[in-house]
């Protein structure tokens, strides 16, 4: 074949396309898990800034300057022995942390009403430490009362805190110092705070000394419980350990008849009486027929017994 014959048949190289670019696609799922780890990524950055350390508050720096009291004597005093009697301090430590002497937050703490007390500097002083706490979110202590397991056999539910009301199926037990549940206990003329006494002041001191004694009963409680009892107009914000303190000291069958803390204590112990099927003592029945159907007078103090 002559050469000129084989130059035509060769193939024309340069007029040939160029191969295109070998492009090389990433599976779908790799792809896919690029994409979430960036993602991851993205919300690390973000949940790091987010978790930034804030920043620490104390409270002693906190500055109420002359900033005006939004509550009253008894409101403070409420504050202050749910603040004790959770646990969170002593009544002389807590003296020493707000900035005044024992014997001023005592004499604050003996004071009685709405409007007894603002003179105090314990007062100020006292409603300052709670403020500043309330601004940086602390709450106050919940003190939760213990219960033993008779107790929770008897009742069939746990301690709750007294008062509790609602219907024989779903109320829950109001227990107190005694441990068991008198709320299903009412007696004639409780909601006025005109229930008849049948004991002495002596009689009502006496078991007030017996129940004290007992293990576990402390005085803290057991005015919350006599506080209980009060149901009338004349309700008072609170009993004072002052007071039952006061009302303990006296001597003679009328010494104190005036006081709530005598009134509140007998009904506690009569409705315990009753919760517990004891029968009437013979001071009891004695005077019964002594006082006749409306009970010892507790319109005046000191009388005979």
């Amino acid at each position: 074949m002559p050469i000129s014959s084989l130059l035509s048949a060769a193939p024309d190289k340069e007029n040939l396309p160029l191969p295109l670019p070998t492009v090389t696609k990433a599976p779908a799922a790799t792809a896919a898990a690029a994409a979430a780890a960036a993602a991851a990524a993205s919300r690390k950055r973000k949940s790091t800034e987010a978790l930034a350390p804030a920043p620490e508050f104390n409270v002693d720096d906190i500055y109420l300057g002359n900033q005006e009291i939004d509550e009253n004597p008894d409101q403070v005093r409420r504050k202050i022995n749910r603040y004790i009697d959770g646990g969170a301090t002593t009544k002389t430590a807590f003296a020493r942390e707000i900035g005044v002497s024992s014997k001023s937050l005592s004499g604050f703490m003996a004071e009685n009403g709405p409007n007894k007390g603002y003179n105090h500097a314990s007062y100020r002083a006292a409603w300052e430490f709670f403020k500043k706490r309330e601004m940086v979110g602390l709450k106050l202590p919940v003190k939760r009362l213990k219960t033993t397991a008779a107790t929770a056999t008897t009742s069939g539910a746990t301690a709750t805190a007294p008062g509790t009301t609602g219907t024989a199926a779903s109320r829950k037990p109001a227990f107190n110092s005694a441990g068991v549940d008198l709320g299903d206990i009412a007696l004639p003329g409780e909601a006025t705070d005109a229930v008849p006494v049948f004991d002495s002041c002596d009689e009502v001191r006496r078991k007030i000394n017996l129940h004290l004694k007992k293990e576990g009963v402390t005085q803290a409680q057991f005015c919350r419980d006599i506080l209980a009892q009060l149901q009338g107009p004349g309700r008072p914000a609170s009993i004072q350990g002052s007071q039952l303190s006061r009302f303990r000291g006296m001597k003679g069958a009328g010494a104190g008849a005036t006081t709530g803390v005598y009134y509140g204590a007998y009904v506690f112990f009569e409705k315990l009486r009753l919760k517990e099927g004891k029968p009437k003592t013979k001071h009891r029945t004695d005077m019964e027929q002594a006082w006749g159907p409306e009970g010892f007078d507790r319109e005046n103090d000191s009388r005979r017994g």
